[in-house]
């Protein structure tokens, strides 16, 4: 996909949008976009515009391929991009730099590389010796993945300063632009950046050591949550025992209690009481009395409240 174009100032968006770059329009187009192509009025060649975060921002950086060098020039900001900046810079960009990595010689390659050795070598042991475990905090997680970053770049910019230094490699193509000889990176650059590793070590040393702190603190906490807890339900368990005790001693009495009614119910049982048959009573009672007036009908109605009067006892 082709980046969008400025010519002379104005701006032509794929949907046929056409504005002027130094206006409102220009400066929110700009806030979308990460790269255009440039062409100045004057009789400089068109150059790439590239936008790059950095620690403090994002920033734009011209870049123009000479002679199959790429040639790089810092533009500033956003606020700071303007038509006449980007046509300075076109002008700036025709006249190289003068490689200056390549300066260093003898013993000074040497200390530079051991110096640049000796920071990976101890950034990669603390990284790795300090952060170990599960680390939840999410801007300590941003700072060791932005040194993590820094720390392989400046590993990859060693690999490429030991390959260009001792013979000045043909594939200078290849390597990172921060250390390509026109990209002017100079001793107090290379001590600059070995300088804000070593920043960002300390940096992130102190939050792991305030999330060490906090998390200490938290299990604290939860230890002395988790025994209050433990003590809450050893009584509960000391209750509950007691109350299962006490439920056994009434399921017990209960069933005592069923069992004397069940005996009181069985010795409270009315006996029916068995009594002749009628004719053989109504001869009884006329071979004693031989004048008594008394038929069956009479002896049959007798026994009947007799039967009635035992059922009710």
């Amino acid at each position: 996909m082709a980046i969008p174009s400025i010519v002379q100032g104005t701006v032509e968006t794929d949907d046929g949008k056409v504005f002027e770059l130094d206006s409102s329009k220009g400066s929110t187009w700009l806030e979308s976009v990460n790269s255009f192509r440039f062409e100045p009025t004057e009789a400089s060649k068109p150059y790439t515009v590239r936008k790059e975060s950095g620690k403090g921002g994002d920033y734009w950086y011209g870049y123009r391929k000479v002679a199959g060098r790429l040639h790089k020039k810092y533009i500033g900001k956003t606020s700071e991009l303007s038509t006449a900046k980007l046509e300075e810079i076109a002008e700036a960009l025709n006249t190289p730099p003068e490689p200056r990595v390549t300066e260093v010689t003898g013993t000074r390659k040497r200390a530079v590389i051991d110096k640049v050795t000796q920071v990976t070598e101890t950034s990669n042991r603390e990284v790795t010796g300090k952060v170990t475990g599960k680390v939840t905090d999410t801007r300590v997680v941003d700072r060791l993945t932005a040194l993590e970053l820094q720390v392989k770049a400046l590993q990859e910019s060693l690999e490429a300063l030991r390959s260009v230094l001792p013979g000045k490699s043909e594939s200078l193509s290849d390597t990172p632009e921060l250390l390509k000889p026109d990209t002017e990176v100079t001793d107090n650059e290379l001590q600059n950046i070995i300088g804000n590793l070593q920043v960002e070590n300390e940096t992130l040393k102190a939050d792991y050591a305030a999330l060490v702190e906090s998390s200490t603190q938290v299990t604290n906490k939860l230890r002395q949550e988790v025994q209050e807890l433990r003590s809450q339900l050893a009584t509960e368990r000391s209750r509950w025992d007691k109350l299962r005790e006490e439920l056994d001693d009434r399921e017990e009495t209960c069933a005592e209690l069923r069992s004397e009614v069940s005996d009181l119910k069985q010795n409270s049982a009315p006996t029916v009481a068995e009594f002749p048959e009628p004719c053989d009573l109504l001869n009884q009672l006329k071979a004693r009395r031989k004048k008594s007036r008394t038929d069956l009908a009479d002896v049959e109605v007798i026994l009947e409240l007799l039967g009635q009067a035992g059922r009710l006892l």
